[in-house]
């Protein structure tokens, strides 16, 4: 299935579901000195979640362009090292204000990828906030996952931040085995190995994060996801790494049409990597209305350069 259908299949289901789809943020964030690029889809959010504006609907989707190279979400030094992290990224997702909350979360995120995307049901995992009885019971009522599927883990991995401050949760992952031994699965490989590709994030935003470390509650319970574009693709084409995918393969055989050098294989993810990453996390700030002027945003963009 190609990327393109993975992303129409994801926005018929959701607006099935009753949801309007928006327009992708800038990259730049607009009046949001607390980032120095759009880092998830929540971003353009914040304000409905603090109370300082109204949505216009209640439940919305859409697909965000993402950067991901400073702060507290930084994947700049994954890139090249293994076949599934970018700097630049596409990022789907379906968010509720104060509308639906972790129950019907959890279990369209489960239909559309079982039943819709048709993904192996032994080969998902869902982990849970180490706290989060609520989460946990309801992965094991609205689906038919197998119980001892759902893991829970700590802060770390299961309580999503934006920033240093702003609005945060506890937050559910899908994770899928990608090794080609499925008998070989063990809950102890979720979290710690590359054969475990998370790729969807529900996240519960119902706290704010304060400059001073604490957490407040907020007046109403929101529901923010996040899925991987490129992940999926890889899973749903029957790939090892993001850049075998439609999304990448037909750009990087161009570019190396255009060199002396062969076309790297799949085995040199660090070429493949060196290839993307610089030309889209350097190109969608500028597309974005981005400059080489604004110091701030120059630094990474010449870091992503160096780096590859």
């Amino acid at each position: 299935m190609k990327a393109s259908e993975i992303r129409n299949r994801f926005f018929e289901f959701f607006g099935e579901q009753g949801h309007s789809r928006v327009r992708s943020a800038s990259l730049i964030p607009v009046d949001d000195p607390t980032l120095l690029f759009i880092n998830a889809g929540m971003n353009q959010f914040k304000g409905i979640f603090l109370e300082k504006e109204q949505p216009k609907h209640l439940r919305v989707m859409n697909s965000q362009k993402c950067i991901r190279v400073s702060g507290k979400h930084n994947d700049l030094e994954a890139v090249g090292y293994d076949t599934y992290h970018h700097t630049f990224f596409e990022m789907l997702g379906n968010w509720s204000f104060g509308d639906y909350y972790k129950a019907e979360a959890i279990e369209w995120a489960w239909e559309l990828f079982t039943d819709v995307l048709g993904l192996e049901k032994d080969r998902l995992w869902a982990t849970v906030y180490e706290d989060d009885d609520e989460a946990d019971e309801l992965w094991k009522e609205v689906t038919d996952i197998t119980p001892e599927r759902v893991l829970r883990f700590g802060k770390k991995d299961n309580f999503w931040e934006m920033g240093e401050t702003g609005p945060c949760g506890p937050c559910s992952e899908i994770h899928y085995f990608v090794g080609d031994d499925a008998s070989a699965q063990s809950a102890d490989g979720v979290n710690t190995s590359d054969q475990y590709w998370e790729l969807w994030n529900l996240v519960f935003i119902q706290n704010n994060r304060l400059s001073d470390g604490t957490l407040e509650d907020l007046p109403k319970k929101h529901v923010d996801t996040g899925a991987g574009l490129e992940r999926i693709a890889a899973v749903m084409q029957g790939k090892s790494s993001n850049y075998d995918t439609d999304l990448f393969s037909p750009i990087i055989a161009t570019t190396f049409g255009c060199s002396p050098f062969p076309l790297p294989t799949a085995s040199f993810p660090q070429m493949r990597g060196g290839v993307m990453s610089p030309g889209e996390s350097c190109g969608g700030p500028l597309g974005s209305g981005g400059a080489w002027g604004e110091r701030s945003r120059s630094l990474p963009a010449l870091l992503i350069l160096w780096w590859n």
